[in-house]
C-alpha cells in the first residue's frame, strides 16, 4: 500500500519512523509465542552439527594420512563440540519452559548462544513466511525468561520511548517514581539509549521498544546487564502514538526491585 494513501502514515517528520515502512498493513500487536524462535533455532542448531560432521566426514582421510591417533582426535573434537552445543540447548530449553535454575552459569551465557543463532533464525523464517519482527518478538519472550534472579543493590534503569502516548508516559513515570532506584530515560534511538546506558552503568535495564531496537540493545548489553524488553504496540504504524502493557512494565520493574 502506498504511504500517500495510508492514514497512519502521516503526521510524520523524517527520523521518526521506520526507513522501510511504506504506510503497510501491519498487526498493531504482534503476540507470537516462544515457541517460534525455540523451533526455528533447534532447526539452524542442528543444521550447523550436520554441516560440522560434513566438515568431519570430508577431511577425515586427510587425517588418516598422518595416523590413526590424528583420525580419531578429530572425531573426539567434532562431536564433542555438536554435543556441547545441543546439551547447552536443552538445557537452556528446559530452563525457558520451567524458568528453574539448572545451572547457573547457562542461564548467565545462555542469551549468547540465542543471539549468536539470531542472524540464521531470522532468515530461516523469513524462508517460511515469518516476518523478522514476528521472530524477534518470540525471541525477546525467550530472553526475557533467561533473566536470572540475580538482584544485587544498584540502578535499575527504565528505558521507553518517545513516541509513547502521553497517558502512558504519565503511568510509567508514575510507576518509577515508587521505587528510589528505579532511573527513567526517554531514548530517541538506539545510539542515545547506549549512552545512557555507558554513563548509569545499571545493574539492570527494563527498556520499553519496536521488536528491531529491543534485539539490537539486547545483543549490545546481554548478559553483561540483565534486560527485560517488553515490546510496544502500533496502532498508529510505527513511531506514532505507541503502547505497551503497563501491567508488564510494573511486573519487569518489580522483578528488580524486589528482594528475593
Amino acid at each position: 500500500m502506498n504511504s500517500e494513501q495510508d492514514p497512519r502514515a502521516k503526521d510524520r517528520i523524517l527520523g521518526d519512523e521506520w526507513l522501510d515502512w511504506q504506510g503497510a498493513e501491519e498487526p498493531p500487536q504482534i503476540t507470537e509465542g516462544k515457541r517460534t524462535f525455540l523451533l526455528l533455532s533447534l532447526a539452524v542448531l542442528v543444521g550447523f552439527a550436520l554441516l560440522g560432521f560434513l566438515f568431519w566426514y570430508l577431511v577425515l582421510p586427510r587425517f588418516e594420512q598422518y595416523g590413526h591417533r590424528y583420525a580419531t582426535l578429530l572425531t573426539v573434537v567434532v562431536a564433542a563440540g555438536a554435543a556441547f552445543f545441543l546439551v547447552w540447548y536443552g538445557l537452556l530449553i528446559g530452563a525457558v519452559v520451567s524458568q528453574r535454575i539448572y545451572l547457573a552459569i547457562c542461564l548467565h551465557r545462555g542469551s549468547n548462544l540465542f543471539i549468536m543463532l539470531f542472524p540464521a533464525v531470522a532468515r530461516l523464517a523469513k524462508s517460511f513466511g515469518i516476518s523478522r519482527d514476528r521472530v524477534s518478538h518470540s525471541f525477546i519472550e525467550v530472553s526475557n525468561r533467561l533473566v536470572g534472579p540475580w538482584r544485587k543493590e544498584g540502578t535499575v534503569l527504565a528505558l521507553v520511548p518517545r513516541c509513547l502516548s502521553k497517558e502512558l508516559k504519565k503511568e510509567i513515570r508514575t510507576i518509577c517514581a515508587g521505587f528510589p532506584n528505579v532511573i527513567l530515560h526517554t531514548a530517541p534511538g538506539g545510539t542515545e539509549a547506549r549512552t545512557i546506558i555507558r554513563t548509569i552503568k545499571p545493574r539492570a535495564i527494563v527498556a520499553v521498544a519496536c521488536e528491531r531496537d529491543l534485539v539490537t540493545g539486547i545483543h549490545d548489553v546481554a548478559p553483561k546487564i540483565p534486560v527485560i524488553g517488553i515490546p510496544n504496540t502500533r496502532p498508529l504504524g510505527p513511531c506514532k502514538d505507541t503502547a505497551l502493557d503497563i501491567e508488564k512494565f510494573r511486573s519487569a520493574i518489580l522483578f528488580f526491585c524486589t528482594k528475593p
